[in-house]
């Protein structure tokens, strides 16, 4: 469920609770950089995310509500995930993270945290009367560095870094079955067409506390492999990611959202064998 977004003057400052401000023009979100920039802090980053729920050019009115609660829902869920004291904006479909003090580094960074929890979040979306988004886009950029001018800055963080495109169910199904036609060399295409990252090598070497996790017997029995929590996150390796009985089995096994990954028969089958003679030894 979306909570209520609580909206706050241009010169109030967020310190307490997770908060964004829904905005009518970009020209807002260059006032708010202008405003840190003299008060807080000479040093910004700017991470930009648009969404797009159109369908073959149009988007039908009785889906318009839909990707409106899908938009807020998506945001909901992304604001924790950046700084209490961060500035984020909502703009019809696109959000604006703000980041004080953060350079172009530090925005890669945070666009990376963002756009893996924004994959895992649609792709596990089961609320109902939500419509997924058709495309999503994801950039960044920082002022004074490189951009001179914080409308460069704005612009240069609009231009995609990277891109999502829902594939459909027929699509998925039809990746899914050239998948298994063809040969290892599809698999990050696949990969990106259902909106999951690709690993061909899995680690070997897991935490102790991602093994205790998820136990050798039920990995078997998922064809999954742990390879690392973050948060109340855990990320697995799977050779159907789209497996909805096995996420639902991790999620109420563990008590942690999941987030898979794509990886080669093969290579999942040998690591799971190793994971069970670790344990055994």
């Amino acid at each position: 469920m979306c909570r209520e977004v609580v909206s706050h003057p241009p010169h109030e400052q967020t310190t307490n609770v997770y908060t964004y401000q829904t905005i009518e023009t970009v020209d807002a979100v260059a006032t708010a950089m202008r405003r840190i920039t003299g008060t807080r802090s000479p040093q910004i980053a700017l991470v930009t995310i648009k969404l797009h729920f159109d369908h073959e050019g149009r988007i039908y009115a009785a889906r318009r509500a839909q990707a409106r609660h899908c938009t807020h829902y998506l945001l909901d869920n992304l604001r924790p995930l950046v700084r209490r004291t961060d500035e984020v904006f909502l703009l019809d479909h696109s959000f604006y993270f703000v980041l004080p003090g953060a350079n172009l580094e530090g925005g890669r960074i945070v666009q990376d945290r963002l756009w893996d929890a924004l994959l895992w979040r649609v792709h596990n979306i089961s609320v109902e009367q939500i419509v997924r988004p058709g495309t999503m886009m994801i950039g960044y950029s920082a002022y004074p560095q490189p951009q001179e001018e914080i409308s460069e800055c704005i612009s240069a963080a609009s231009v995609t870094r990277m891109r999502f495109d829902a594939p459909g169910e027929r699509a998925a199904r039809r990746a899914a079955a050239h998948e298994s036609r063809s040969g290892d060399e599809d698999l990050p295409g696949v990969a990106r067409k259902l909106g999951v990252p690709y690993l061909s090598l899995l680690p070997r070497k897991l935490p102790e506390k991602v093994q205790q996790l998820v136990s050798p017997q039920l990995a078997q029995e998922l064809h999954c492999y742990p390879l690392g929590r973050e948060r109340d996150m855990l990320t697995v390796a799977m050779e159907n990611p789209q497996d909805s009985k096995a996420l639902a089995r991790l999620r109420e096994a563990t008590g942690l959202h999941i987030f898979p990954v794509l990886t080669r028969p093969e290579e999942l089958q040998t690591a799971l064998a190793e994971l069970s003679q670790l344990v055994r030894a």
